[in-house]
């Protein structure tokens, strides 16, 4: 076991022996494992470089580097695998940021059931059809079919306007600034030369996901996609790639450029992700995507949520008290490092973990089970800034393992790794244990390269804590990075379809049920608990477009099961198929209003999103806001503001626009953004949303309720006497008398009395004020003798003790000195 370990610790180390300490310091275990296992030192690698950009795009040139794109502390950078030890090495570089995930490629009804057929022929109030005419619809995917009748024009020409397969190394034909891949243009595509060809080992994807989104029916007329007349861009993106989401960036980035070049909005597909990472948008590559759609209107970003809601749970969120809580890993022997190990990743806010200590602990579980002991506690503090390695010992003094951290410090969030490679004994279970205050959030399963969390509890009374155990969960199983973004759409799948007829006539059904959500659908929120997915669109089962060949190929060997009875379409599901969906609609939008910015887009969306049974109450964390309704979205019906629509007789309702829209025009011919309504009517406006897109509002239907009849004030010495009414209110100087709700009220103080009446519909009537005064005497002969006048009345009240006996005389004399 000793010679297993050294040879893994050799394998870690870097190159450069002397500086070794200094540049892995900067480094996670992804990136040391990746260059590690590097053969050819001048391969290049997409990376991401935290620091000062001046000084990192410095850095990185003298390096023998290039720079794609820069954010003013991030650099996305190529670099020569051989020279990034180097780089570390220079001070402006604060670290990097690299992952070896794998990317994961994630219509007829489709049509009826987003009402995106509606759009197509402009039923009113639209005015007209729209299809997507003047946007580009750029995909991020396994590439296309470019042969498909749908994706090709009624003269057999390409719709394609640029395609970039991102697989190739460096050539003459790389885009520019990225410097890898090959482009073709729309006129080469045209040219008869050779064609970037689909990979047939992802069956198609790009081409199903298109064909959705964009498909235009030429191949039979059937299965039309959402935006069937848009402008088409491929980025075919090469799955296996280091540092994968870099190229994701990328390709957002050259999708924008040549839509941008074109004069064109643009709307991004990405039908992809992967499931690992932070979980809230701030990872570099989401960082680079969010400031290309929030850089201006015409600019949407529209992403799949993930299928993984029907795998084992992966992920866990724990909230750390004085109890030591805790959950099992298990040894994964094909972790995504190139060895076997017990491998994965913490995710906190910097706040929640400040005050957490953390530490391994191993269990043996046959024959018999035994705890078997913990590393020391560590703090966050201890870690950050290098790497920290504790060895795990059983009570005998038996070596278990070595344990690793590494820690980096991103924002307001921390990112913990923790490391066992080849762990003494391979069938324990390690415990990773928490106590303090606070919670963090793991995402991990051997599936993906990490190590799996074991999803039964202990038995308490045989595993010692195990009242404290952790399970893992099926919240936040969406994808990571540009999903967890506040500026891109992210689309959970429903079911289209539970059953359809095939090629050779036979019916297929297949799990599920027709309007509800999909049980592979992956469900959010965001690791910072914001709402994720943001809708829901039909996904399983969609037919669409998908590569010649691979369609004749399920004819010949497979009897056409998943083929269209017309044999041009094939059938796919999942949030692959409902992000497009979205995509289209969102296509649609832009045609519509090219300008509209990707939160006017968003809110669209959410704002006019369909509920049903299915749904249920709504937001939630697997339907987002709803089901898409592409009709209602594009209407972008806008809700008037008013707090009724029931109007007391006599009195006026204010009604407003909510924040974002102007008023064109109210429904009575006025304009102003607050319009006063005081009778019976039907109220509605012509608005504009702030991109300047035409908007309609809802009809607010007012009506007239009686109001009762306004009260009198009768005066009988000090008491005021309301006339007979359902309720009463006093008030003095038109603040209300609190407890005064009776008929009747004893002036006692000066000033105007008034009594408000309110009737069983709510509709509220107030009386002319009365004034009273109640005039001062210098002597008081007698105690509770009273005077005031009623000047209303032009009278003078003088009430006088009841126990009052003998004679006497009153005199009254004026502000002037006459007697009164």
């Amino acid at each position: 076991m000793i010679k297993h370990a050294l040879l893994i610790a050799l394998a870690l180390q870097l190159p450069t022996m002397k500086s070794a300490a200094q540049s892995s310091a900067k480094m996670d275990f992804h990136l040391r494992s990746f260059i590690a296992r590097s053969e050819d030192p001048t391969r290049l690698v997409d990376i991401f470089i935290h620091g000062d950009k001046d000084a990192v795009t410095a850095a990185v040139k003298a390096h023998g580097g290039s720079v794609k794109s820069t954010l003013p502390k991030l650099v996305n950078a190529r670099m020569p695998v051989g020279r990034i030890a180097q780089l570390a090495l220079v001070e402006a570089v604060d670290r990097f940021e690299f992952s070896m995930e794998r990317g994961e490629p994630l219509n007829d009804s489709m049509r009826v059931k987003t009402r995106v057929n509606w759009v197509h022929e402009g039923r009113a109030p639209l005015g007209q059809g729209y299809d997507g005419t003047g946007v580009v619809v750029g995909f991020i995917d396994s590439g296309l079919d470019l042969l498909h009748p749908d994706l090709r024009t009624a003269d057999d020409q390409s719709r394609v306007y640029r395609y970039w397969d991102q697989v190739p190394g460096p050539n003459s034909a790389s885009p520019a600034p990225f410097g890898y891949g090959t482009e073709w243009t729309q006129e080469e595509l045209n040219s008869g030369g050779a064609l970037p060809v689909e990979p047939p080992a992802l069956y198609g994807h790009g081409t199903t996901v298109a064909g959705t989104a964009v498909g235009n029916g030429l191949a039979n007329g059937r299965h039309k996609g959402v935006a069937p007349e848009a402008d088409i861009i491929i980025v075919a993106t090469n799955f296996s790639a280091p540092n994968w989401k870099s190229t994701v960036a990328d390709g957002v980035a050259y999708i924008i450029q040549e839509a941008e070049a074109a004069g064109k909005p643009a709307v991004i597909n990405a039908s992809l992700g992967t499931y690992l990472g932070s979980h809230d948008g701030n990872d570099a590559a989401a960082l680079f995507i969010e400031q290309l759609i929030q850089e201006q209107g015409g600019r949407v970003m529209v992403a799949a949520a993930g299928n993984s809601n029907a795998l084992d749970p992966y992920h866990m969120q724990t909230e750390v008290t004085t109890d030591t809580t805790w959950t099992w890993f298990r040894y994964n022997p094909n972790s995504g490092l190139g060895f076997g190990a017990i491998f994965f990743e913490v995710w906190a806010d910097a706040e929640d973990f400040d005050n957490v200590a953390f530490a391994i602990g191993a269990d043996r579980q046959s024959p018999t089970f035994r705890y078997r002991g913990n590393t020391p506690f560590r703090t966050i503090d201890q870690v950050i800034g290098g790497t920290v390695t504790d060895t795990l010992y059983s009570p005998s003094g038996f070596r278990l393992g070595v344990v690793e951290y590494y820690a980096a410090e991103r924002g307001d969030q921390y990112q913990l790794q923790v490391l066992m490679a080849m762990p003494d004994t391979v069938t324990y279970l390690y415990r990773f244990m928490t106590t303090g205050a606070g919670k963090f959030d793991v995402w991990s399963t051997g599936q993906y390269g990490t190590s799996s969390m074991v999803n039964t509890a202990p038995q308490i009374g045989v595993v010692p804590g195990a009242q404290h155990y952790v399970l893992p969960d099926r919240n936040k199983h969406m994808v990571d990075s540009w999903a967890c973004l506040s500026d891109v759409i992210t689309v959970a799948n429903y079911c289209n379809e539970v059953s359809y007829v095939d090629y050779a006539g036979n019916t297929q059904t297949v799990p599920g049920t027709e309007e509800d959500i999909s049980p592979a659908s992956s469900a959010g929120p965001t690791r910072d608990e914001r709402m994720k997915p943001d809708i829901a669109a039909t996904g399983d089962i969609t037919f669409t477009a998908a590569p010649l060949d691979a369609i004749q190929a399920i004819i010949d060997t497979q009897n056409g099961w998943k083929v269209d009875p017309g044999g041009m379409h094939i059938r796919n599901g999942g949030t692959s198929m409902a992000s497009p969906v979205v995509a289209g609609a969102a296509a649609l939008y832009l045609q519509r209003c090219p300008t509209a910015t990707a939160q006017e887009i968003i809110d669209a969306v959410h704002r006019n999103a369909r509920m049903d049974a299915f749904t249920g109450a709504v937001p939630n964390n697997y339907w987002g806001m709803g089901k898409l309704d592409a009709f209602n979205m594009l209407l972008n019906n806008a809700e008037l503001q008013a707090v009724t629509t029931e109007i007391c007789d006599g009195r006026s309702v204010e009604v407003s626009v909510p924040d974002g829209f102007s008023v064109v025009e109210w429904s009575d011919g006025s304009s102003g953004d607050l319009l006063l309504v005081a009778e019976a009517a039907e109220v509605s406006a012509s608005l504009v949303s702030a991109a300047g897109c035409p908007v309609f509002s809802d009809t607010l239907a007012f009506a007239v309720i009686p109001s009762p009849d306004v009260p009198v004030i009768m005066v009988e010495g000090a008491m005021l006497t309301s006339s007979v009414g359902p309720s009463y209110q006093w008030y003095l100087d038109g603040e209300l008398l609190e407890g005064e709700n009776g008929q009747e009220i004893e002036a006692t103080i000066s000033g105007t009395y008034t009594v408000e009446i309110v009737g069983p519909n709510g509709c509220a009537t107030i009386s002319e004020g009365v004034d009273v005064i109640i005039l001062g005497l210098s002597e008081d002969p007698v105690e509770s003798l009273r005077v005031w006048p009623i000047p209303a009345r032009d009278q003078l009240f003088v009430r006088f003790p009841q126990d009052l006996t003998g004679s006497g005389s009153l005199t009254i004399i004026s502000s002037d000195g006459k007697v009164v």
